[in-house]
C-alpha cells in the first residue's frame, strides 16, 4: 500500500511529525553537510556511486523552496553531480526526485555506466542491493567524494 493511501499517515509525514529523514542531526549515513543538503551516500545502493541529495529543511516539493533556498539546493545539486560523474567514469547522471514513498525534498543522484543493470530500462533508486560495492570499494568512494566535494574534509 501506497502511504498517501492512509491520508492521516501521510499528513503526518508530510507535516515531518513522522518523517524518516527528519531525524537529530542528518539522515543516516550522511557523509556530510552542503548549504541546502545532506549528501547521503549509503552502502546499500541501486548503483555504485548513487547518491541521495536531502533537503535540510523538510519541504515536500522543489517550490516550497524559497527562491534562496532553491538557488542553494541547486547549486548543492550540480556540485554533488559534477563531483559523481568523473568518481564513477559515469555517461551519463540520472536524477530523480520523486518523494511517493518518504515526503520530504531529496533527489537520487545516479551515475550510469555501460553494462550496469539497469541498462535499457528505468532505473528504480528505491531498489537498492547490498552487493553494488566490492569489500572496501564503498569507504573508497565515500573519502574521494568528500575530497571532491570540500577539498579540505578531514576523511
Amino acid at each position: 500500500m501506497w502511504p498517501w493511501n492512509d491520508s492521516a499517515a501521510w499528513e503526518a509525514l508530510c507535516r515531518g511529525q513522522t518523517c524518516p529523514l527528519c531525524v537529530p542531526g542528518a539522515p543516516p549515513d550522511t557523509i556530510l553537510s552542503l548549504p541546502a543538503t545532506h549528501v547521503v551516500v549509503p552502502r546499500r545502493a541501486c548503483l555504485p556511486g548513487y547518491v541521495c541529495l536531502v533537503s535540510r529543511r523538510h519541504v515536500v516539493e522543489f517550490h516550497d523552496l524559497t527562491s534562496a533556498e532553491a538557488s542553494a539546493f541547486t547549486a548543492d545539486l550540480l556540485r554533488v553531480s559534477a563531483a559523481v560523474r568523473p568518481l564513477r567514469r559515469a555517461v551519463k547522471i540520472n536524477l530523480a526526485s520523486l518523494g511517493n514513498l518518504v515526503p520530504h525534498l531529496h533527489v537520487h543522484v545516479c551515475p550510469r555506466i555501460p553494462g550496469d543493470r539497469f541498462e535499457g530500462r528505468p532505473l528504480d533508486p528505491g531498489d537498492g542491493r547490498d552487493d553494488v560495492y566490492a569489500d572496501a570499494e564503498h569507504e573508497t568512494y565515500v573519502a574521494a567524494l568528500r575530497l571532491a566535494l570540500v577539498p579540505s574534509c578531514p576523511q
